[in-house]
């Protein structure tokens, strides 16, 4: 017995292994993509320059500029420049990352071309950028000093912060500056009316030059207004920075706020602004109170339907009055290891809650399981949204985990993990996952199940494992944020979820009156990752677990060193 023991720890610990070396190969790889896109000097060659002067045959630097080339035809003739953004440009964030472009020069030193190189920006709104030839003909015929100037262009819809990032990279690689700010609209008297009522002018204030003074028809300051921009452009919410008016007493405290601006959806935008409490946390503070607020420890929570938008807004506020005070007050301040809320509170007693019913007599009451399924659907899942997916996972493993703001996700994928290595029960997907507590009430509404055949089954099972393999893939190959359509687990964050999203989760539903439990036996990638880390005890000699899991690692070996 005690070598069978030691036999079957060995396979456990080779599974493991093999498993953790999975992840660190996609961290390896994503971070080695990372750098490509972020390399200085990356070089344009004759291809490059064949893409867009058909005609080139030869590439010089240009004596005065190196990081310029001349581009030469067979006879010697100079066809144009050519030259890239990166690294001047760089600094010039859409809306995930920076992007390199390279631009090409006539004879005349006009704007033949821009066209991008690489980009660290969201993959969708590249797309969108690279299928909009006429966004990047507006720069043609441009001079270097337009350029350097931030040449006004017309945003590609759906792409803004990706557009004027580029924008800002050009201004950049040619000496100029970035956009001061994303919202250029200046604060209109029209805007403070509804804080001042006998507002009649503004003026630059003698305290902040950054804020407005509001005065009445007879010169008498009533107070001052300011906005977040430019000074939290870099905080995003759900699509993008938010612009936030605020209007100062002539007590220095704050007594409005209003989300004058954002790259937001509607009605999403305007939730904030509805939220009578929202702004209430924050009126009637100082600007140096303001500055010095720490949402984590005041646990300000963002407004539902629009939790991301608002809690942007929140952190702006915060960021905008350190800006005003011109002092780092937050210098010595000690940061909290993690960002704790009320909400990881909740999920942290619903996490203990689904232990004592998955391993105490007591918990297998009833009544008990009842409450517990409840609390997983409706606050786990539809309230908090804290359910785990590839997505998840994936991007986790090429990023790493960000512990301090997703703390109790990061519990959730412990115990997904190491409670089923300790105890071989697949914790996560019996005791604590929304969808499947929902497949478990509708597989109650029909009493007669349809019947499978062991065949069909056994074809069926590895539906997941396949969806496993090329999540795989896509997380070395591109961001594997993009996999979250092939899950119904965004669905329980209804606010946001994606139609293809909600779809998947309703027909698994469905599916699940029918067959128990369908989605979770033959869709549920995520289920198939959790099942290699069971660690049985009954196992006797190498499994299939053993085997997927080494048939994984030779499979992501293999995309690592082809990657």
């Amino acid at each position: 017995m005690g070598l069978e023991r030691q036999k079957r720890t060995a396979r456990h610990l080779c599974r493991f292994l093999a498993l953790a070396l999975i992840v660190w190969m996609v961290n390896r790889s994503h971070q080695d993509f990372l750098n490509r896109l972020h390399e200085r000097g990356q070089p344009i060659d004759l291809a490059d320059a064949r893409e867009i002067m058909a005609d080139t045959y030869s590439l010089e630097p240009d004596t005065d500029d190196p990081t310029v080339l001349l581009a030469f035809d067979v006879d010697g003739n100079e066809l144009g420049r050519l030259t890239q953004t990166s690294p001047s440009g760089d600094s010039a964030i859409g809306f995930s990352g920076s992007t390199n472009l390279l631009v090409a020069w006539d004879v005349d030193q006009r704007v033949a071309s821009v066209t991008i190189r690489s980009s660290g920006d969201t993959i969708d709104h590249v797309d969108a950028i690279r299928e909009s030839p006429a966004f990047f003909n507006q720069f043609t015929g441009q001079s270097m000093e337009d350029l350097s100037k931030g040449y006004k262009v017309e945003a590609v819809s759906g792409a803004t912060l990706t557009s004027l990032a580029i924008t800002d990279s050009l201004a950049l690689r040619f000496g100029g500056q970035a956009q001061a700010s994303r919202f250029p609209q200046p604060i209109q008297l029209g805007e403070v009316t509804s804080y001042f009522p006998e507002a009649a002018e503004l003026l630059p204030s003698n305290t902040h030059p950054s804020l407005l003074a509001v005065l009445d028809a007879k010169g008498q300051t009533l107070g001052q207004v300011g906005r977040t921009s430019p000074y939290a452009d870099q905080v995003i919410g759900y699509q993008g920075p938010v612009d936030t008016l605020l209007a100062i007493d002539q007590n220095g405290r704050l007594v409005g706020m209003n989300a004058r601006s954002s790259y937001e959806n509607k009605p999403y935008s305007e939730y904030p602004n509805d939220d009578a409490y929202f702004s209430s946390i924050f009126k009637g503070r100082t600007i140096p109170q303001l500055a010095i607020m720490d949402l984590v420890k005041e646990e300000v929570e963002g407004v539902s339907g629009a939790t991301m938008t608002s809690m942007a807004m929140a952190e702006g506020i915060v960021k905008t009055a350190g800006a005003l005070e011109q002092e780092n007050l937050n210098a010595g301040k000690t940061k909290p290891l993690v960002n704790w809320s009320a909400m990881d509170s909740g999920s942290l007693v619903v996490l203990l809650f689904a232990g004592f019913v998955a391993f105490t007599r007591p918990g297998r009451h009833k009544g008990f399981r009842l409450l517990h399924q409840v609390l997983l659907i409706g606050y786990l899942g539809l309230i908090n949204g804290h359910v785990l997916s590839q997505a998840l996972f994936f991007g986790w493993a090429q990023s790493g985990v960000p512990w301090e703001r997703a703390p109790i996700l990061a519990l959730l994928t412990l115990a997904a993990l190491l409670v089923p290595m300790a105890t071989g029960k697949p914790f996560y997907c019996h005791q604590l996952c929304p969808h499947g507590a929902a497949q478990q009430w509708i597989r109650k509404l029909r009493t007669k199940p349809v019947h499978i055949s062991v065949k069909i089954n056994r074809i069926l099972e590895w539906i997941p494992f396949l969806l496993l393999a090329f999540i795989v893939l896509m997380a070395f190959r591109t961001s594997a944020h993009t996999v979250a359509i092939l899950e119904p687990f965004d669905a329980y964050v209804w606010q946001v979820a994606g139609g293809v999203t909600i779809a998947i989760a309703i027909l698994g539903l469905v599916a699940s009156a029918y067959v128990p439990m369908a989605y979770c036996r033959y869709g549920c990638p995520t289920g198939a990752m959790l099942k290699l880390f069971e660690f049985r005890s009954n196992d006797r000699g190498w499994n299939r677990r053993d085997y997927l899991s080494f048939a994984f690692l030779a499979f992501a070996l293999v995309l690592y060193f082809s990657s």
